[in-house]
């Protein structure tokens, strides 16, 4: 069958121009894919763009980076607090099946076998998938001080002329080489009278109980130190290294989980730790 000349220069023209937007599409997609792929592979260049521990020296560390190191890092966590009451019962709950209940906690059955769980309501006012919102809002800094860039962000902020601030922060007094030194500082009250690092002549030290989990097992401070007065005031944990001779972490990479309890109150943090940046 013959196809008229001028039929088939316009079907010619027409196929060009179909492929001319194929053509300037693909660009476009491969804009949008590309990123999600080199980001799913973790090869984007930004995936790392925080750890500048990593990236520079710590003299080139500003103000900000460093205070970040010791507040919000690998090595500082800021946990909210679980207030109990004396029967170890959740101040207040909310049926919530498993939600907000730690994995580790849920049984078999799926029930969440998590004690003094604090659980709030969703803020009706926000998104339904929008994180639950505690009352009081109490919460601890904790933070992992056996860190090389731990201390060398308290050493930074010293060289910045922020001694004040460094001081606020909590630092241990020492980081002995056989111990692993956490350090716990109340972050925010959340209501006044809530001081559970108050040392006084009349009641002395607080009762506090704290351990150290690893898949090696479970330890309790050998030594437990207070430092700074009011606003900030810490405490610190000095943990063995080994556990019936054997070292706590293991070579590469490991993982740990911090528990404390209070007077009525417990809070929990769970380290990822690389050996590299450990004293």
């Amino acid at each position: 069958m013959k196809v008229p000349g001028n039929t088939a220069i316009r079907g010619f023209a027409r196929a060009q121009r179909v492929h001319g937007r194929r053509a300037a599409l693909l660009p476009a997609a491969y804009r949008t894919i590309l990123p999600l792929v080199i980001l799913f592979l973790g090869l984007s260049p930004f995936a790392r763009a925080d750890d500048f521990w990593k990236q520079k020296p710590p003299s080139q560390w500003s103000h900000t980076e460093a205070l970040k190191l010791l507040r919000r890092s690998p090595w500082a966590k800021v946990e909210v607090v679980v207030f109990l009451r004396p029967e170890n019962q959740a101040s207040y709950s909310i049926p919530t099946g498993t939600r907000h209940c730690d994995p580790d906690a849920i049984e078999p059955n799926g029930n969440c076998m998590q004690k003094g769980r604090v659980e709030a309501p969703v803020d009706s006012s926000r998104q339904p998938d929008g994180a639950p919102r505690l009352t009081p809002s109490t919460a601890f800094l904790v933070r992992w001080e056996s860190a090389v860039p731990v201390s060398e962000a308290f050493a930074r902020l010293e060289e910045l002329g922020e001694r004040t601030l460094a001081a606020f922060q909590g630092q241990a007094p020492r980081i002995p080489t056989d111990r692993y030194v956490i350090t716990v500082k109340l972050e925010q009250p959340g209501f006044a009278g809530f001081d559970p690092f108050a040392v006084t002549p009349a009641a002395g030290n607080p009762d506090l109980r704290a351990t150290l989990k690893t898949r090696r097992g479970t330890v309790a401070p050998l030594e437990i130190e207070f430092s700074g007065t009011g606003a900030s005031s810490a405490v610190h944990f000095f943990f063995p290294r080994t556990l019936d001779g054997v070292p706590l972490l293991g070579p590469g990479p490991d993982a740990a989980e911090f528990n404390l309890r209070g007077v009525n109150f417990a809070v929990r943090s769970k380290f990822t730790l690389d050996p590299e940046f450990l004293h």
